[in-house]
């Protein structure tokens, strides 16, 4: 029998038991959405960037630098979620 097979007749084991409150496809979907999220803030940010470069062309004060700042702490954190649940989930497994 090879180690995963071994984990993952224990994992099916422990949640046959109700040891494991959270089924993998839940953990699975939150990776997924929490990835979708990221793409999502990349693509406002990227749009808010644009967005500055056209208000310096009219010669208008871009106020979009904050957002974009705010932005990219936020997918940078979100990210760092995702990548910690995969972390959660591969230890488990």
């Amino acid at each position: 029998m090879s180690d995963d097979t071994f984990i993952n007749e224990v994992m099916d084991r422990l949640k046959d038991k109700g040891m494991l409150m959270i089924t993998d496809g839940f953990i699975d979907q939150l990776i997924i959405t929490l990835h979708a999220n990221v793409t999502a803030i990349n693509s406002l940010i990227e749009i808010v960037e644009v967005e500055n470069q056209l208000l310096a062309l009219r010669c208008a004060i871009p106020t979009g630098s904050r957002q974009v700042d705010s932005l990219k702490e936020l997918s940078k954190r979100i990210a760092e979620i995702a990548f910690n649940v995969e972390d959660v989930r591969n230890e488990q497994r």
